[in-house]
């Protein structure tokens, strides 16, 4: 390398380290709590984690290792190419793989979901038709409610018999999922804290019929995208192939070492980035859009009343559950 590029690689370490102490320094100064509660999410930190939502589990919960093994490509493409956007693109490409091996997104965790909120209905209208309440049939569940949920059902019981706020705790519990189905079931359990009404069982039961059928529906349309997956899949992998065999052969990558070259190749990579992320926008299942607005404040519920997004109402939105609560 020349003394330049050993300069720039320099600057490079110097400005990771930089914000290094920076993250840490801010993440050393507490924050008060009443400050941190009404802040809103970082728009990019709530467009990151969709993204991540939208991978399937496996590739979720490994991520780490691969942003680990993008950073040690990164800088590994930099020295034996000698030239910056080479590992910077490398690096983007690790990073990506998760997206690239899964272009077109899957809906098999909200399709889980969806199947394990509609059993665990089923369940609390098993007790609650025995004589049980509500609250008694979800601190009785909390054992043996669907993986997928049980933890967030768990802290929904023991908030319970603590005897929070049920109103609060219900709400608390639909902001763990922020998930459009879930509150839907939500609002039902709102609907009864404050009616109190005798139908309780066939609401629950025509909740978890609807649901079913909403993930059986889903399945179905994911199990159609599965053919566009698989060819999006290898038209990926087959051109980042052709693109590191043009840049990795003297030849024909000798063009793309010139300063002009860096440019181009950084635009022509940003072009593919872009373009894989708009097909993947296109095919992805939108999740159910939210019924109920998330909690600002705990205090925002001191006095018992739910509020919902717009003109909303902590109804439910099936009238046939509704008029069997009622």
């Amino acid at each position: 390398m020349s003394s330049d590029q050993w300069s720039l690689l320099a600057a490079l370490c110097g400005a990771l380290i930089v914000g290094g102490l920076l993250v840490a320094v801010r993440g050393a100064v507490p924050v008060p709590a009443a400050a941190a509660a009404g802040r809103p999410p970082s728009r990019w930190l709530v467009r990151w984690q969709a993204a991540q939502a939208a991978l399937p589990e496996a590739w979720a919960r490994r991520y780490r290792y691969i942003v680990i093994a993008a950073a040690l490509v990164t800088v590994g493409a930099w020295l034996i190419w000698a030239r910056p956007v080479h590992g910077l693109l490398a690096g983007v490409a690790v990073l990506g793989i998760p997206w690239i091996w899964n272009p077109a997104g899957t809906s098999s965790r909200q399709i889980v979901r969806l199947e394990a909120l509609a059993e665990w209905m089923q369940q609390l209208a098993g007790v609650h038709e025995t004589g049980g309440t509500l609250d008694s049939a979800i601190t009785a569940s909390a054992t043996r409610a669907p993986l997928v949920i049980r933890p967030q059902v768990r802290l929904l019981a023991a908030r319970l018999r603590v005897g929070a706020n049920p109103v609060q705790a219900y709400r608390q519990f639909a902001d763990a999922f922020a998930d459009g189905a879930v509150d839907n079931a939500v609002m039902l359990f709102l609907t009864h804290a404050q009616d109190h009404g005798p139908g309780l069982s066939r609401a629950l039961q025509s909740m978890a019929t609807l649901t079913e059928q909403e993930a059986i529906s889903l399945r179905s349309l994911d199990a159609k995208r599965a053919q566009v997956r698989t060819g999006t899949r290898w038209v990926s992998v087959i051109s980042l192939a052709i693109a590191a065999y043009i840049l990795t052969n003297p030849s024909w990558g000798e063009i793309y070492r010139t300063a002009t070259g860096q440019l181009v190749m950084l635009l022509l990579g940003a072009m593919f980035t872009g373009a894989l992320a708009g097909m993947r926008k296109l095919a992805q299942s939108k999740p159910a859009p939210r019924l109920l607005a998330p909690l600002a404040t705990a205090a925002g519920l001191s006095d018992g009343t739910p509020s919902a997004v717009g003109s909303r109402t902590t109804k439910p939105t099936s009238q046939k559950a509704k008029g069997a609560l009622l």
